[in-house]
Parts: C-alpha cells; sequence; structure tokens
C-alpha cells in the first residue's frame, strides 16, 4: 500500500486548495511503463518526464536527481524513497488513483483555466505558448482553424495544440473514475 513518508512530498495542512496547488506544481517522473499516463498528466497541465529508453533503476536515479516523484508500476522499486506505486492498470484508472492518493482535486483535473490544461506538450513536457490563430492558419486543418479560437505551440517540437472534444472527454472519464 501507498505510504506517504517515502514519497518526497512536502507536508500541507488539511485545507484542499493548499493540498490541490502544492500538487498541481509537483513534479514526477513515468518510468517506460506508464507512457500513456505520462501523456494524459501533462494534458492536465503537470510537469512529468518520460523516456522511453530509460527504465528502473536507471529511470529512478533520473527521478531522484532532478527532484522528481518515480512514478512505477514495477514492483521491486515500490519500496524505495520517493517511489509512488501506481496499482491501477488503465490510464484513466491510474488517473483517478492519483488524484485520490495525493489529494489532485478540482484545482487540477476539473476547472480548465486553473488546471494548466493544454499548458504542456504531450511529447516533448515543455510549456506550450498561447499563438494567434492567424499564426495557427497554416498548420492546422482549415476546418479546426474555423471553429477554435485558442491555440498554443510547443516552442521545442512546434507542434500546435487546441481544445477540442478529446479534452472534455478526458474530464469525463476522470469525474467517472474518481
Amino acid at each position: 500500500m501507498f505510504d506517504r513518508s517515502r514519497v518526497d512530498l512536502t507536508q500541507v495542512k488539511n485545507n484542499q486548495s493548499r493540498k490541490n496547488e502544492r500538487s498541481a506544481k509537483e513534479r514526477f517522473y513515468c518510468d517506460v511503463m506508464l507512457g500513456k499516463l505520462a501523456q494524459k498528466l501533462r494534458l492536465y497541465g503537470l510537469d512529468v518526464r518520460y523516456e522511453r529508453n530509460r527504465s528502473g533503476m536507471a529511470a529512478y536515479r533520473a527521478a531522484r536527481a532532478e527532484g522528481r516523484v518515480f512514478l512505477t508500476r514495477n514492483r521491486r522499486l515500490q519500496n524505495l524513497p520517493g517511489v509512488l506505486f501506481v496499482e491501477k492498470e488503465k490510464p484513466v484508472e491510474q488517473i483517478a488513483e492519483l488524484k485520490n492518493r495525493l489529494g489532485l482535486g478540482p484545482g487540477v483535473f476539473e476547472k480548465k483555466e486553473e488546471a494548466g490544461l493544454l499548458s504542456r506538450c504531450l511529447v516533448c513536457n515543455e510549456p506550450l505558448a498561447r499563438i494567434s490563430r492567424d499564426e495557427a492558419r497554416p498548420a492546422v486543418p482549415f476546418f479546426i482553424y474555423q471553429i477554435h479560437y485558442e491555440f498554443r505551440r510547443c516552442p521545442k517540437c512546434r507542434r500546435i495544440y487546441w481544445p477540442g472534444s478529446h479534452v472534455q472527454n478526458m474530464l469525463k472519464d476522470v469525474k467517472r473514475k474518481g
């Protein structure tokens, strides 16, 4: 079972808003088994590092060196300091599990502006920059340009994001499961 003392999280009062604020600023490192979870957490604006070619102790050491909470499904690593063992298998259930275990509440998963939805690149984890519709126009399908007014670009990989139906679907899944 989860032991909060093993994860290097700051002690916080029971005040839910402070808890949500701290948890939203927490930095995570997902091991190789949790790639989909890493991507979904990034969609919610959380700082999540993930490397497909690094697993096990190498990934754990990298997480510790960067001061990140290490998320894993590897039972051999679950008792190390700074590790949060993820019990669930499906990403939506994993998010609900993290929501409950870390106290990630409405400020992270349910209110778009406070949560930072679409604030990080799903591929690179870089913070996204807002761009104008005119800047996005050459890079997005015309029908997307016609129906959306908010666009963001990753400064590293140059991918463009907009708040499509996938955002609302993810929020519904988390509310239902969490």
